[in-house]
């Protein structure tokens, strides 16, 4: 997409004085605000008791967010399955499946022992996270409680993760947790499609604790919290930074450590929903990012996206190609030019006893 194209989408999002984007921002608003009245619509059975939410018999940990775009629930998602392992649970990742060719059908992405579902069918991220994820089952359904339910059954999971679990509005949880970026939690305060927000900011009134994700300053965390409707304030807010931890190679066997590329040409490739989230911690690393390549979130490489990078890695005279966990698992049936290595990444969170007091309060299960 040109850079012209892109600033008259932001002048529409934003409401900047352009006057057709004025009038095509005028009429999103309105569209927001029927997409606003059909959510109220649909959830007020639940409101009024008429409707009951399913209940899966195991506990069940939602990580989602409230906007659209990235704000990094699969490393969460990875951070709570590991942290569940080390106290002693086996749990379950229950995720939509985007992208795949199941398309919300069911699906057994991996088991206990191996990789059951490639990528095409899987989706990128299911496939993603069952690859980093060893011997925690990662299924894909539309409904959650067709997958939570198989994985309860037949592979014993003592609790179920939802990945990208907060509109899933259904089914029952014991927590849930919702990620905000720090550094703009809830963009232009509009609900789609005149801006970001999937719910009105009335909904985080569910919500359990909230992550603020990303980098944010103490002024942002408190504007922030300013936005959130009172009687919502009272979820924990905890804090989490994504910290670089090594480079995979994708398709070879050589790994390095993060000080080697340290002044290398790098090209970074990435079909993720905040991309300059990924460029900005390539740039951290003090690598040479001599270009970027940005595809769709859930973007299926074609040969032709493959040629394409491969002349632009060759024009800038790139030295290695440098991706994310979850486009690697795409690109490893491909051929680049160049070595090709993912970076890995690592959540932390500035509070662990905190955080995990609440976790297994709520799990209802006594873990070490």
């Amino acid at each position: 997409m040109s850079p012209t194209v892109i600033r008259f989408l932001e002048d529409v999002i934003y409401r900047r004085k352009d006057p057709l984007a004025g009038v095509i921002g005028a009429v999103l608003v309105g569209l927001s605000g029927i997409y606003k009245a059909a959510i109220w619509v649909y959830l007020l059975p639940f409101e009024l008791g008429f409707r009951r939410r399913e209940q899966l018999t195991r506990p069940v940990i939602s990580v989602g967010n409230i906007t659209v775009g990235g704000t990094g629930k699969s490393p969460m998602v990875q951070y709570l399955c590991r942290g569940l392992n080390r106290r002693g649970l086996m749990p379950a990742v229950l995720s939509y499946g985007y992208g795949g060719s199941l398309n919300g059908k069911f699906g057994i992405v991996s088991d206990r022992e191996a990789m059951l579902l490639t990528p095409g069918a899987a989706g990128d991220e299911p496939a993603m996270l069952a690859a980093s994820l060893p011997g925690v089952p990662v299924l894909v359904c539309k409904d959650r409680l067709v997958s939570g339910e198989a994985a309860i059954k037949e592979l014993k999971a003592e609790v179920l993760v939802l990945d990208d679990g907060f509109q899933v509005w259904k089914l029952d949880r014991d927590l849930d947790i919702v990620l905000i970026n720090g550094s703009n939690p809830f963009d232009n305060g509009h609900t789609l499609p005149a801006g970001r927000l999937r719910e009105p900011l009335s909904a985080l009134r569910r919500a359990d604790c909230f992550v603020a994700t990303g980098k944010w300053e103490p002024e942002e965390i408190k504007d922030m919290i300013s936005q959130v409707p009172a009687d919502a304030r009272s979820a924990p807010l905890f804090f989490a930074r994504f910290q670089p931890t090594g480079l995979v190679s994708v398709g070879g066997s050589s790994d390095i450590a993060l000080s080697e590329v340290a002044g290398k040409k790098v090209l970074g490739l990435c079909s993720i929903a905040n991309p300059a989230s990924f460029e900005q911690m390539l740039a951290g690393l003090g690598v040479n990012l001599v270009a970027c390549e940005r595809f769709p979130d859930h973007h299926a490489y074609t040969p032709r996206d493959i040629a394409d990078v491969n002349s632009s890695a060759i024009e800038s005279s790139a030295e290695l190609i440098v991706t994310t966990d979850k486009d690697a698992i795409k690109l490893d049936a491909h051929q680049l030019a160049i070595p090709v290595y993912s970076l890995r990444i690592r959540a932390e969170m500035d509070d662990e006893t905190g955080f995990w007091g609440l976790v297994i309060s709520r799990v209802g299960i006594d873990a070490a």
